[in-house]
């Protein structure tokens, strides 16, 4: 049976929730969510290191803090339509293609809801995402197009 923790540390005394206890009596075949503030969501991650991708599930209300992105601009080609559109520094693909009138599904803007999640054909994104696993990035079949940079000088898009 699914069991659910809370933990407020103002009514603990002021006690941080032991993740890595939970963690570790958790069942092996277990699925764990998480989701709260950054220190708690970085003591999980330290925790999950060993789990299977496929078991572990986390929400961000913020985005991570990355190091800044690659400088520099690159060109997004839109496969479906044949369409490319240079990104200048400091603008997104999202921005980029909805002031082209692109139709597009997109939500936080920050790379933590998946809304934005394009397939990716060709080109090697620079990911800085909380939703897609290190694993997952590094298959660079998906990009969340509002935050991510690219690698590549060009990145094919399914679109």
């Amino acid at each position: 049976m699914p069991q659910a923790a809370l933990h407020f540390d103002d009514e603990s005394g002021g006690t941080f929730l032991d993740v890595a206890a939970i963690v570790t009596g958790a069942p092996q075949d277990a699925h764990l969510y998480c989701c709260g503030p950054a220190p708690m969501l970085q003591a999980f991650e330290a925790a999950i290191k060993d789990w299977p991708r496929e078991q572990v599930h986390v929400e961000y209300f913020t985005a991570k803090e990355l190091p800044p992105a690659k400088k520099g601009g690159f060109t997004v080609a839109l496969a479906r339509s044949g369409v490319e559109y240079f990104i200048p520094e400091g603008e997104t693909i999202l921005n980029v293609l909805l002031d082209a009138g692109v139709d597009l599904d997109y939500s936080c803007e920050l790379g933590i809801c998946g809304a934005c999640e394009q397939r990716v054909i060709s080109g090697i994104p620079e990911h800085r995402d909380s939703i897609l696993s290190e694993e997952e990035q590094a298959e660079n079949t998906r990009v969340m197009i509002c935050c991510a940079g690219c690698k590549t000088e060009r990145l094919v898009l399914d679109l």
